[in-house]
Parts: C-alpha cells; sequence; structure tokens
C-alpha cells in the first residue's frame, strides 16, 4: 500500500511545526515547503522532506507537488507594513497554490484560514486587511473548486485565537503576568481561544477524514468563552503568583499599536503589535459555534483553558522564554 505524501507550507511556524508532528507520528510523508530564511529548529528532528521553494513561481509549485496527495496550506502572513502583501500573500498566494494543485492532480486541498475572515460577532464582514486576505483567499479557493479546476475533496479552517508552546504573539502577557503586573483591555469583549494542539488535530483531521462533501469554512476555537478578567484569574493559578490587573480602555490599546507601527517603520522592521491587534483584543467578542466542525470533521476540542495556559506557561519557562 503507497504511503500518502502531504504537501505542507508553513511547516516552520508555531502551528505549522505541531501539524509537521502530528502527521509524522501517523506515518504520513511530509515536505515542507521552506524558505532560504527560514528558522527550521522546530521541524528539524523531524523525517521531513524540505524543499527550498518559492510559492509565488509556478515552476516551483509544479515541482514540489510532484507526488504529493493532499496540500495543507497553513503558510501566511498576519503582520505586514504594507497592506499590499496581505492581498498578494494570503488571497493571491493560496489561490496560485490550489490552482496549481489542481493541475497536478492532487486528491485534496487544506487550507488553513483564520476566523478574522468572517470578522468579531454581529460584524457583516472582515474588518480589517488581513481578515479581507483570508477571507480573499477562501473565495479563490471557492471559485476554482466551482470550475472544477481545485482538487477534488477541499477544506477551509477557520481558527480562532492559538495559544500554546512556540507562540510568540502572546508571550509578553505571560511575562508579565509572572512579573505580578497584567494590563488587559478594559472592554466587555469575549474570547474563545484554542490551544495549538486543538487545532493541530483539526487540520490533520481535515487531512485524513472521509469527504464529507462540505468545504467549510468550518470554525476551530476552544470549548470555552472568556474573559479578559478570565484569563488573568487563570493566570494567576498557573503562575501560582497575584497579579496586579491593570485595565486599559481601548483608545490606550489603540494609541500603542500606532505607536509600535510608527517604531517598526523607523526601524525597518515589522510590527509585532499593532493597530489591527489592538482592535482585535479590545474592540470586538469573537465566538463561534462548533457543532457543525464537530459533524464533519469528528472533531472537539480536548484542551481547557487552565490545562492549556499552564501547558504553555510550563513550555515557556523550559525554554527560558520568561526570562526575556
Amino acid at each position: 500500500m503507497t504511503r500518502s505524501k502531504v504537501l505542507l507550507t508553513g511547516a516552520t511556524g508555531f502551528l505549522g511545526s505541531h501539524v509537521a508532528e502530528m502527521l509524522c507520528e501517523r506515518g504520513i510523508d511530509v515536505r515542507a515547503t521552506v524558505r532560504s530564511t527560514s528558522d527550521t529548529r522546530w521541524i528539524e528532528s523531524l523525517p521531513v522532506e524540505l524543499v527550498e521553494a518559492d510559492l509565488s513561481d509556478p515552476r516551483d509549485l509544479a515541482d514540489i507537488l510532484t507526488g504529493v496527495d493532499t496540500v495543507v496550506h497553513i503558510a501566511g502572513i498576519t503582520r505586514a507594513a504594507d497592506p499590499a502583501a496581505f492581498e498578494r500573500v494570503n488571497a493571491a498566494g493560496t489561490g496560485a497554490l490550489a490552482a496549481a494543485a489542481g493541475s497536478a492532480g492532487v486528491g485534496r486541498f487544506v487550507y488553513v484560514s483564520s476566523l478574522a475572515a468572517r470578522g468579531p460577532d454581529g460584524a457583516a464582514g472582515p474588518t480589517s486587511a488581513y481578515g479581507r486576505s483570508k477571507r480573499g483567499g477562501e473565495q479563490r479557493l471557492a471559485e476554482l473548486a466551482n470550475r472544477g479546476a481545485a482538487p477534488p475533496i477541499v477544506r477551509t479552517l477557520r481558527p480562532g485565537g492559538i495559544y500554546g508552546p512556540r507562540d510568540d504573539d502572546l508571550l509578553l502577557m505571560f511575562r508579565m503576568a509572572r512579573r505580578g503586573l497584567l494590563v488587559v483591555p478594559s472592554t466587555r469583549g469575549r474570547l474563545q481561544p484554542v490551544h495549538v494542539l486543538d487545532v493541530a488535530r483539526s487540520v490533520v483531521s481535515a487531512a485524513e477524514s472521509h469527504d464529507s462533501g462540505d468545504p467549510g469554512p468550518l470554525p476551530v476555537a476552544g470549548s470555552e468563552i472568556v474573559s479578559w478578567i478570565d484569563v488573568a484569574d487563570t493566570l494567576r493559578r498557573v503562575m501560582g503568583r497575584e497579579i496586579r490587573v491593570l485595565k486599559l480602555p481601548a483608545a490606550g490599546f489603540m494609541t500603542a499599536g500606532a505607536l509600535a507601527e510608527l517604531a517598526s517603520r523607523v526601524a525597518g522592521r515589522t510590527p509585532a503589535f499593532d493597530r489591527r491587534k489592538a482592535s482585535d483584543l479590545t474592540r470586538t467578542t469573537w465566538t463561534t459555534q462548533l457543532e457543525h466542525t464537530t459533524r464533519v470533521l469528528d472533531w472537539k476540542p480536548e484542551i481547557d483553558i487552565e490545562s492549556g495556559m499552564a501547558n504553555t506557561a510550563a513550555w515557556y519557562a523550559e525554554h527560558g522564554w520568561l526570562d526575556g
């Protein structure tokens, strides 16, 4: 029996590296795309075939898709100095890869989009350049599928806020909590964070489960809906210390985001924190229903927020990340 081969993009990243581990554990051959500048530390010990490729180059796409049964597309950008980069990478790039996969005879295409493609609760659609670009990727994939130009099985996942080991987006929050102070939004927004291992399981399920005829998009989130005060209380328990909570109005976060963007432009870097993230954290609620995803993928989140944050804090401590 021929072993299946998966082309995995974004394998060196936070989510992608966990997906790579799970695929390898299941005995699946993994071919991972990398760039010359990629940091491969999370996957260098795995039996993964690394291929350097430019996903915008049709010749590279044809080469890396040879012999591939399934594409799992996680690669993308979540921050950019130039908003046009979101559209170029997240939307057009997804369409190009899906079209090439269809031409190459790939059987299945799993696209990891984002809940930002839907927008926050109650919104008519995405509210940021990032969210619009992820929606654009979904639309391009759907258009190709409707024309029969995409792989015959297509699955689109929309994870919410992901946290867990190897994540550097929420590292600052854990570092602050360790020092006994946590700044949180003063708004009443609600969150539904999901541990990275639960998201990775949903991706693997999308790559392996039988074809239900439902391409999605399928939301992926945790089982608990929490407030920022709930998050602070959880951190108190898992960090084992008292934490002073400072509530900052949304305007304060937006100002911090704008200043971070300005400083990054001066330094020639992409900002780790910007106005989009400030808005996502403070002005809106991000929750979803999971029944549809459970029915299609036979998946549900298994890691509760307290266990997940304890696991994350322990990983940060073990790897010296809390000392920064």
